[in-house]
């Protein structure tokens, strides 16, 4: 690479090289970032201390938990400036991308019957793939399509929060590290060009209800949450089908408030057309995790593997992985 004669700087014989061609790179001193820093606007609330604005996150829990739910009610308190489980939200237009419901699923959701519908804000936009387009291109893979679809809309509607739902339309490869960090660099570019708040839904595989949820559970690589500002999940609860529990795994910027000893107690049910989590309090993560049931699975489980069963049969039978059953067999 050549270097510009006019970009270079040679003071009391300390060198400095200056902006060099083809360099993507920007450099200050350290006191120069903190005064422009300074002048910024700190960021506003989207979910109280867990999701700000121009905050890149990740919403995971286990498939059927609720976290399209959960979604679906940030757009509506963040397009509405209401707050959502007792944390405050500031108003933003929101782009939704829903790619797991139909229209007729979203409505019934939404409403109770055909005549009385759930009154959301304009200011969110639900958006779906179009089927009566064409959804293949000789140049552009199906996940570049979308992506670029995805900027479109928000330079359309000048939105200033978007929600994924979910990851895997994205990149139907995010479990490899390497696909993991490329789908990453572009949300993150399309983040900070444009101040954009980004929230991806995605997946957990198989896993122990029974263990505290870790960044691990992530469905496919931990690069994804590598690269993320905040991510924040879904549990389920022995203390009832409905319960639920939302925990803080990571936050960059801001303390992690609700961990595994202070952890969002919620249940789930619908009123007035609108299926939503309900606040119910604080506690600790163990609470929803521990008691009879557990063992109960622990010895249901060991009773299977005497009479003959083999692991992969026994997980099976209870929806988790083999080494789940191995984890489960060496507690009894």
């Amino acid at each position: 690479m050549e270097l510009n004669e006019e970009n270079l700087t040679n003071p009391n014989n300390n060198i400095r090289l200056g902006k060099l061609s083809n360099n993507i790179l920007m450099d200050k001193m350290a006191n120069e970032w903190l005064k422009i820093a300074s002048k910024i606007e700190d960021p506003k609330p989207l979910f109280g201390n867990i999701w700000h604005q121009g905050e890149v996150g990740i919403l995971f829990s286990n498939t059927g938990k609720g976290k399209s739910i959960l979604a679906v009610q940030l757009a509506d308190a963040i397009s509405k400036g209401t707050s959502l489980l007792g944390l405050n939200s500031k108003q933003y237009k929101v782009l939704y991308f829903d790619f797991e419901l139909s229209t007729k699923a979203f409505q019934q959701r939404y409403s109770e019957g055909n005549d009385k519908l759930y009154n959301f804000s304009d200011q969110f936009i639900r958006v779906e793939i179009d089927r009566n387009e064409n959804l293949e291109s000789g140049k552009d893979s199906f996940e570049e399509l979308i992506i670029n679809s995805i900027k479109d809309q928000v330079k359309s509607n000048k939105a200033e929060v978007i929600i994924i739902d979910n990851i895997t339309f994205l990149s139907a490869s995010n479990e490899k590290s390497h696909e993991a960090l490329a789908l990453m660099k572009l949300i993150l570019d399309l983040s900070r060009k444009d101040n954009l708040s980004i929230l991806l839904i995605a997946h957990t595989p198989k896993r122990d209800i029974y263990r505290p949820i870790q960044l691990e559970d992530l469905a496919g690589s931990k690069a994804l949450s590598n690269f993320v500002d905040v991510c924040f999940c879904i549990g389920e609860s022995i203390q009832g089908n409905n319960i639920r529990y939302i925990k803080q795994l990571k936050n960059r910027s801001y303390p992690v408030e609700y961990g595994q000893e202070n952890v969002i107690d919620c249940q789930i049910d619908k009123k007035n057309c609108f299926l939503k989590f309900h606040f119910n309090g604080f506690s600790s993560e163990k609470q929803h995790l521990q008691g009879d049931g557990a063992e109960n699975r622990f010895k249901e489980a060991k009773d299977l593997k005497n009479s003959g069963k083999t692991n992969v049969e026994i997980a099976k039978q209870f929806e988790v992985s083999e080494k789940t059953i191995r984890r489960w067999l060496k507690k009894i």
